[in-house]
């Protein structure tokens, strides 16, 4: 019964729970970046160590969230052109970690969380926008003929699995012939007006990112503003695993949530997308 109202009195404060989640979202996320420019990362990790016990009692300096504020800038600056987007999000979001150990104002931190997500959506629209291969529908519709997309739906409807992997097959085949002979293929829909439904499909998207960032905006803490964010991340993961950036998005979401139930849905999300990330399955 302790441990249940330990859980509840943590679920109050959502800077307390979300912090922690961050730090296990990143401790996990750099385990599996440990192989790269490991001979960097062993001389950060154990003068971190040694500087976290030296300053426990003190409390000065936040040894933590520093350490992997470093080790996340190894990999950015051994592999800038290689890291995934959400790295750059975690980057800011354990900088804003460590200027909340400073300045302990959760008014601060909560506009610093408010800022991340709303740029991060807004630079998503702007980017969608400029591509001509997004708002035609072509991104979506040669992944989805692929089977790189909706993965789950594949299962339901294995006629379509078949037709997916037939032209996963073609496709690996044009790539290994002699590209002076010009052959060419033709990649067969999964399901019948495929072209019309990514089109529409792709300014959904577009728009329903623009809303959630226009309300982020608007009204924060609003019901409806994390409805429509968790709809938004339940959506994108459904279309296809994109575990990091999710994750990072549930704990942005917690942050800036006041509602238990809402905070009870971020952090389902974000269990499930750290069980799936551990499975080392969906981008991560």
């Amino acid at each position: 019964m302790s441990i249940l109202i330990h859980i509840k009195n943590s679920l109050k404060d959502p800077i307390k729970i979300a912090q922690f989640l961050l730090a296990l979202f990143a401790v996990i996320y750099l385990v599996l970046l440990a192989d790269d420019f490991f001979v960097f990362k062993i001389p950060i990790l154990v003068g971190g160590l040694v500087f976290w016990i030296i300053d426990y009692k003190k409390r000065a300096f936040p040894v933590l969230w520093l350490t992997i504020l470093v080790l996340l800038i190894i990999d950015v600056i051994g592999s800038y052109f290689w890291v995934a987007n959400h790295h750059f999000l975690l980057c800011f979001m354990v900088l804003s970690m460590i200027t909340f150990f400073y300045h302990k104002r959760s008014s601060i931190l909560f506009v610093n969380i408010q800022t991340l997500v709303v740029i991060v959506l807004l630079l998503s629209v702007f980017q969608k926008l400029f591509s001509s291969q997004f708002i035609s529908g072509n991104f979506y519709y040669h992944d989805i003929n692929q089977g790189a997309m909706f993965r789950p739906l594949f299962y339901l409807f294995p006629d379509s699995l078949e037709i997916a992997n037939q032209n996963v097959d073609n496709i690996k085949k044009l790539k290994e012939s002699d590209p002076n002979l010009e052959h060419s293929i033709a990649v067969i829909d999964i399901v019948p007006n495929l072209r019309i439904m990514t089109v529409i499909y792709a300014w959904l998207t577009i728009l329903v990112e623009a809303i959630v960032a226009l309300f982020l905006i608007w009204k924060p803490r609003s019901t409806w503003t994390h409805l429509f964010l968790i709809i938004m991340i339940c959506g994108i993961l459904f279309t296809k695993l994109e575990t990091g950036f999710m994750s990072l998005l549930a704990i942005c979401g917690l942050f800036l949530c006041t509602s238990l139930k809402q905070k009870l849905i971020y952090i389902a999300i974000l269990m499930v997308c750290i069980l799936i990330i551990m499975a080392k399955m969906g981008y991560h």
